[in-house]
């Protein structure tokens, strides 16, 4: 089928990719379940049919060989049928749990870690993910795809094989039986639309909801939900978002406790209206003792498939939404080039030339442009500070220029190549960056520096860039110096590093990229006094020679160094010149530094 609408697919289109999915990782799970799947139905109508063989033996008169032969067959198969079904069903439930957690979550995480930056920051990206995860943990969601169809297959053959014995007994019982379940069907239907309705809303509900609880348990704000009394807003905002999902998952279980009510006096009236028509034809006509214990399991059992097959019906239909929920996100389409693109510059092209032209870029929902008309050409080699206050636009200039984020407007050259022209991961490998978010990795020192196996870990360049970020003393105090594990919550006897530790070990990650000609500090000393921070950016400096390279910075003394500074300001340049040419403008940057000269005394004391 084809897809209804951008991010909707049809049935038939799940299912193929599904199974074709589920086939490459496992083909022992689709096998089992094919063959487990009708085990219940052929044992139902086994079991419906071994009072009829009783009586008719007994009405017969029959020998008590007979009677133990055909009895004892029949149960054999029953009991085989259940057995066989019992075992299947537990094979298919482990492998459909390894499917899950090494199949189709992976899956996910390999999308959101690989997708472009700029997708995944948006909210509408991270509804579909939510949406996406949620879909694995229904019980009849993604990874229960198979299962459900081939139950269905199930639901049918017991619903054909119970209708083929009522119609000996009276054909018009079809009819009015599955006229009676049509309304639940219908029912069902109707309830399938309204949480379709209220999906993305609960989705988005459920995102809040887990950011608060997470904060609540992050290791990291601990000391202040404690120091600040944090607690009661905690719970507070737990505690309105949580009332938000519980009302809409009350208007959920509502919808379906009617169709519950409903489904039940269906079956009521059909089995009361059904067992008074058998005893009639028992008492008006030839029926065998045999034939209206058949014909009564044979509604009762009709009933219970018929039921079955409505059921698995709507969870079919649901699945089917899942599916699409899942497939929506992973079919998320990138716009940076992943293929092909342009050959990085060549080593006798460094260091760069970088140009920002007419640049102009806004965030989603934001009442103004976040940078505006922004131009800006850095000469090969060059040392720039970018400076300015919260807000006005900083840490987003680098972004654009690492490609994390694109332009709505104008262009950023890189020795004259437009950036979007070039491979998205290649043109990252141009970029050594330090942000100001601490990402520390539950792996030994080393690795987190390299990020690479130990195998491969250049040992001279790594202690090389330990000394340059002033991190190497602290290292060779650990028990196991850089071989030492990090993350304690990780791993027992995991070493933690302070604030400004954690960010000169970042410091250290970035200068052991050492074949990036594109350096970029984006405050990354908020940790550190002005001058520790000073002497860091100093030292980091002379690493830098014959590198393009960027500075942000908060303190403007620590970016005197640099041969150009740049203050930004609603994302544009408002001044550009060295420190002293600067402040002999005696403009805003000037006025920012005399705010901060006390800190600069006592560096440069």
């Amino acid at each position: 089928m084809k897809k209804k609408e951008k991010g909707s697919y049809g049935y038939l289109s799940n299912l193929r990719y599904i199974v074709t999915e589920q086939w490459r990782y496992s083909k022992a799970y689709i096998i089992a379940a094919v063959i487990y799947s009708p085990m219940d139905a052929i044992a139902a109508v086994i079991a419906s049919f071994l009072p009829k063989i009783v009586l008719d033996c007994i009405e017969d008169q029959t020998d008590a060989l007979q009677l133990i032969t055909r009895v004892g067959s029949a149960t054999l198969l029953f009991v085989a049928a259940k057995v066989l079904s019992g075992f299947l069903n537990a094979y298919c439930n482990n492998k459909r749990l390894v499917t899950e957690f090494c199949y189709w979550q992976p899956k996910l995480y390999e999308k959101a870690m690989d997708m472009d930056y700029h997708n995944f920051v948006f909210n509408s990206t991270r509804v579909k993910r939510e949406k996406a995860r949620d879909s694995l943990q229904k019980g009849n969601g993604t990874d229960m795809y198979i299962e459900i169809n081939i139950r269905m297959f199930s639901a049918f053959f017991g619903f054909s094989a119970f209708t083929a014995i009522i119609v000996q007994c009276n054909v018009w019982f079809i009819p009015v039986l599955i006229a009676c379940y049509s309304l639940s069907a219908v029912g069902w239907k109707l309830l399938q639309k309204f949480r379709d309705k209220l999906k993305d809303t609960r989705a988005a509900a459920i995102l809040r909801m887990r950011y608060v609880s997470f904060r609540s348990k992050d290791f990291s704000e601990a000391k202040d939900i404690r120091v600040y009394g944090m607690q009661p807003m905690l719970e507070e905002k737990t505690q309105t978002h949580l009332s938000e999902v519980t009302e809409l998952l009350k208007r959920e279980n509502t919808g379906h406790l009617y169709n519950v009510l409903l489904e039940d006096v269906l079956k009521f009236g059909i089995s009361l209206g059904a067992y008074a028509y058998l005893i009639y034809l028992k008492l008006n006509t030839d029926m065998s003792i045999g034939d209206f214990a058949l014909y009564f399991g044979a509604i009762t059992g009709f009933g219970e498939w018929l039921s079955r097959l409505v059921d698995m019906f709507s969870e079919l239909l649901e699945g089917t939404h899942y599916v699409s929920d899942y497939r929506s996100f992973l079919d998320l389409k990138d716009t940076m080039r992943k293929t092909g693109g342009i050959s990085l510059p060549s080593d006798d092209e460094l260091p760069c030339k970088i140009e920002f032209k007419n640049v102009s870029f806004s965030y989603k929902e934001a009442e103004k442009a976040t940078i505006e008309d922004f131009s800006l050409t850095v000469n090969p080699g060059e040392r720039v500070a970018i400076v300015g206050e919260n807000g006005a636009g900083k840490s987003t200039l680098v972004k654009l220029l690492c490609g994390l984020l694109l332009p709505q407007r104008g262009q950023i050259l890189i020795n004259g190549k437009d950036s979007r022209d070039f491979n998205r991961d290649d043109y990252y490998r141009l970029f050594a960056t330090v942000f100001q978010t601490v990402n520390i990795l539950p792996a030994s020192v080393a690795k987190n520096i390299a990020l690479c196996e130990e195998d491969k870990i250049d040992r001279a360049l790594l202690e090389k860039c330990m000394r340059l970020a002033n991190i190497y003393d602290k290292v060779q105090s650990l028990p196991d110096k850089e071989n030492t594990l990090m993350v304690h919550e990780i791993h027992e006897g995991g070493v933690s590093f302070s604030g400004g530790e954690q960010q000169r070990l970042l410091l250290a990650r970035a200068l052991y990229k050492s074949y990036a000609p594109i350096l970029i500090l984006d405050e990354p000393t908020a940790a550190l006094d002005p001058i520790a921070e000073n002497d860091l950016y100093r030292q980091y400096s002379t690493f830098a020679t014959g590198k393009t390279s960027f500075y942000i910075s908060h303190r403007l003394s620590s970016t005197r160094f640099c041969d150009r500074i740049i203050l930004v300001e609603n994302g544009k340049i408002a001044e550009s010149g060295t420190h002293n040419e600067l402040m002999e403008k005696d403009g805003k940057y000037a006025d920012l530094f005399r705010l901060q000269s006390r800190y600069y005394e006592e560096v440069e004391e």
